[in-house]
C-alpha cells in the first residue's frame, strides 16, 4: 500500500514516548506502528 497522505494530530508527550518504546521493541517506526494499530482497528470494525 502506497503511503500518500499525512495526518497531524496532538497527543500528549508521556503517550507518545510510550508508544515509540512499544513501536521501537516491536522493529517499526511510530509512523508505521500507528498505522498498523489503524489497519488492525479497520479490519476488528468489519467482523
Amino acid at each position: 500500500m502506497s503511503k500518500q497522505k499525512v495526518i497531524n494530530f496532538r497527543i500528549d508527550a508521556d503517550i507518545k514516548q510510550k508508544a515509540k518504546k512499544l513501536a521501537e521493541a516491536d522493529g517499526r517506526s511510530l509512523s508505521n506502528w500507528i498505522t498498523r494499530l489503524i489497519e488492525r482497528e479497520i479490519r476488528r470494525s468489519k467482523k
